[in-house]
């Protein structure tokens, strides 16, 4: 799964490349985000690997295994980049777009 999230943000990318080229409509690239923010929900969730590490006694905390944090790295940085194209859906912010 961490190599398949790793796969879906090098597609992610590249959509966003062919979307600010001119070869991609914006609502087909927010479609694509949607789906790819949606797959790696999937992930996060579905994850069967150790997810945490060991305890920490200087923090008083666990911490994510490598693994699992690319997941969860994925994930967050995808749904940003949907809400992004949701606001230039929307005419609120073309930042991204530019």
């Amino acid at each position: 799964m961490p190599l398949l999230s790793l796969i879906i943000d090098a597609l992610a990318f590249g959509s966003l490349y062919l979307q600010r080229q001119g070869n991609f409509s914006t609502s087909l690239g927010f479609g694509v985000q949607i789906i790819f923010t949606i797959i790696l929900l999937i992930f996060v969730f579905g994850y069967r690997g150790q997810r945490k590490g060991r305890f920490n006694f200087d923090t008083w905390s666990h911490v994510f295994t490598l693994p699992f944090a690319l997941i969860v790295i994925s994930f967050i940085g995808n749904g940003l980049l949907a809400f992004l194209y949701y606001l230039n859906l929307s005419g609120a912010n073309s930042l991204i777009m530019r």
